[in-house]
C-alpha cells in the first residue's frame, strides 16, 4: 500500500512528496527495524525513560534475530513503511491479547522526520486489517508514557481514548503509564 507524505515546500516550485510503501515486515528488515528503534527511543523517551535504561533495554527487546523471528511469523501483525528507496522509516507490531476480540499495538514508531505524514496510521491500518484476518476484533489496546505528550496525541489522533493510568517499573525506573483503547465496533468499556 503507497502513501503519499508531504515532506516540505520546494522554494519557488511549490509543494513535493516522497511516495512511502507499507509493508509486512520481512526477516531481512531487523537491522533498519532496530535502527529506527534506537533513533525514535532517543527522540521520544528524552527525559522520560533514562539514557542508561534506554542502552539496556534496546538490545534486549529489539535484537535483530528477535526482530527477524516476529517478522518470520506468518501470524504477527507486523508493517514496516519505507520510502520508495527502499529507507525504512516506521514500524508497528501488534497481536490478540487472550481475552476474545482484544488486541494490542505492541510496537508502533515512525522516524521523528518522517512523522505527520499519514505513515502512522497506514501502519495502523494494515496491522489491524491483519489482525481482523485472524479473527474478529473489537478493541485494540496500546500503552503509552504519561509524559509522552506526542505520543498520546498522537493515539487520540488516531481514535485512541484513555482507559486507565498505573505505574509500570523498567528496570527499577518507576514511569507512569496510560492504557488506551481504540474501539472498532463503536462500544463502550466494559
Amino acid at each position: 500500500m503507497a502513501v503519499l507524505g508531504i515532506v516540505g515546500l520546494a522554494k519557488n516550485t511549490g509543494v513535493y512528496a516522497v511516495e512511502y510503501q507499507v509493508r509486512r515486515a520481512a526477516p531481512a528488515d531487523a537491522q533498519a527495524i532496530a535502527a529506527v528503534a534506537r533513533a525514535t527511543w532517543a527522540a521520544t523517551y528524552k527525559g522520560i525513560i533514562p539514557e542508561d535504561i534506554q542502552q539496556a533495554v534496546l538490545p534486549q527487546w529489539y535484537a535483530e534475530e528477535r526482530l527477524a523471528r516476529a517478522a518470520a511469523n506468518p501470524d504477527s501483525a507486523f508493517f514496516v513503511a519505507e520510502t520508495a528507496a527502499g529507507e525504512v522509516v516506521g514500524f508497528a507490531q501488534a497481536g490478540h491479547r487472550p481475552e476474545a476480540g482484544d488486541a494490542e499495538l505492541w510496537r508502533f514508531y515512525v522516524l521523528p522526520e518522517h512523522q505527520r505524514k499519514g505513515i502512522g496510521r497506514r501502519l495502523l491500518q494494515a496491522c489491524l486489517a491483519a489482525l481482523q484476518a485472524q479473527g474478529p476484533i473489537s478493541r485494540l489496546f496500546v500503552q503509552v508514557e504519561v509524559e509522552n505528550h506526542g505520543g498520546r496525541r498522537a493515539y487520540e489522533w488516531l481514535g485512541f481514548h484513555y482507559v486507565r493510568e498505573y505505574d509500570d517499573d523498567l528496570m527499577g525506573h518507576v514511569t507512569r503509564m496510560w492504557e488506551m483503547c481504540l474501539h472498532l465496533d463503536g462500544a463502550a468499556d466494559r
